[in-house]
């Protein structure tokens, strides 16, 4: 069975790692955190990083330093602007602490991405709300070009998929106000778990390494906010650092494989692949591609198991996850778009150790099932 995804582990990007064991530092302390967050402020250009313990911490901080950043009647819920089709992880994170009431904007079924021009008809309903931007399966938003647009929103972003995607020719995560990364196992680069805020705010990053470290005030054990333990672990700092140092040679690899998918896909009317938002590069986390016609992804899925291909679908729309149905924004979305994308879209094995003939042999499934569903 060729995997959806497997992680890039060399013998050399764990050297790191193995000291890290060696030295006894093995919790949320110890060289290698400070490692990473200098080799992660170096290659985003942003002004503060925060090594943290996964993603979803990443972006559960995300809505607290929005939370403090925002004056608001404690009675009242932040109306906060997101996607309608997006993993779960980045909604869940704004409901955690109920202040936050969800705002879904339309997909749109070219960039998979927030419709523009549904954001543009939101932002004007809701003038004071922030807009949370998700860079799905790696397709950067243009979010230079938002702030422009939209000088008075404050944008944050999930950037947990677009992790090394750009815009404006700058890394993708630096422009919001704040935003998350994450380095899971399926990740470009990952720590096995592991995750980042990313922010050029000192006032949202002192914030959030006061939450993440259990509240902690300047005078230990004195703690000066409900905090959690959100800590990067030394090892998973250690495993970063090595993976950091080889993500040049694994987007490489990775920039190879997008390449051919591109080119076999690209020029077809029987097939789509995601358009990419202006003056932006895709991360080239996972490749996607969406076949008009398919009667639905599970049937999609029993054809490619048979061929000894895993696939994955893509995202399920806001108003299926049941926990989310109390809200009437959600259950008054319309989630066409996204249902239709959920139903025709399937993503393919895009691992860095994929190799040319697993490419080609992939592309033929596709091209073989489009055959039998016409």
């Amino acid at each position: 069975m060729i995997p959806i995804y497997r992680p890039y582990l060399p013998p050399q990007s764990l050297h790191y790692a193995h000291d890290a064991l060696d030295s006894t530092w093995l919790s949320s302390q110890g060289k290698y955190l400070t490692m990473a967050q200098e080799k992660l402020q170096e290659l985003l250009g942003a002004k503060y990083i925060l090594p943290l313990n996964n993603g979803t911490s990443a972006c559960h901080l995300v809505a607290k330093c929005l939370e403090k950043k925002i004056s608001f009647n404690p009675n009242d819920k932040i109306p906060i602007i997101v996607p309608d089709n997006v993993y779960a992880a980045a909604w869940n994170a704004f409901l955690f602490d109920k202040n936050y009431q969800l705002i879904p904007v339309k997909t749109d079924l070219d960039t998979w991405n927030i419709n523009l021009n549904d954001l543009d008809q939101k932002i004007v309903a809701y003038p004071i709300a922030p807009v949370l931007i998700v860079h799905n399966v790696g397709n950067i938003i243009n979010v230079p070009e938002l702030k422009k647009k939209y000088p008075y929103t404050l944008f944050v972003e999930d950037n947990c998929e677009g992790f090394l995607g750009t815009y404006d020719g700058q890394q993708s995560g630096t422009a919001a106000y704040v935003s998350a990364i994450s380095f899971f196992g399926n990740k470009n680069i990952t720590s096995g778990e592991g995750g980042a805020l990313v922010t050029n705010s000192e006032d949202a990053y002192l914030y959030a390494k006061c939450l993440h470290s259990q509240g902690q005030s300047s005078k230990r054990f004195i703690h000066s906010d409900l905090g959690y333990n959100y800590r990067m672990t030394n090892i998973q700092a250690a495993i970063l650092c090595g993976q950091l140092e080889l993500f040049p040679e694994i987007m490489e690899k990775k920039n190879h494989i997008f390449n051919i998918y591109r080119h076999a896909f690209d020029a077809r009317s029987d097939v789509m692949i995601q358009h990419m938002h202006y003056n932006t590069t895709h991360s080239n986390w996972m490749f996607g591609i969406r076949i008009p016609g398919t009667i639905n992804y599970g049937h999609a899925e029993m054809y490619f198991k048979g061929c000894g291909i895993e696939i994955r679908p893509m995202f399920y729309s806001i108003k299926q996850h049941q926990h989310l149905q109390n809200n009437p924004d959600i259950l008054d979305c319309d989630d066409t778009n996204a249902n239709l994308l959920n139903r025709e879209c399937i993503i393919l094995p895009s691992f860095p150790e994929l190799n040319e003939s697993e490419v080609h042999y992939i592309i033929q499934a596709v091209n073989n099932y489009i055959g039998d569903i016409v």
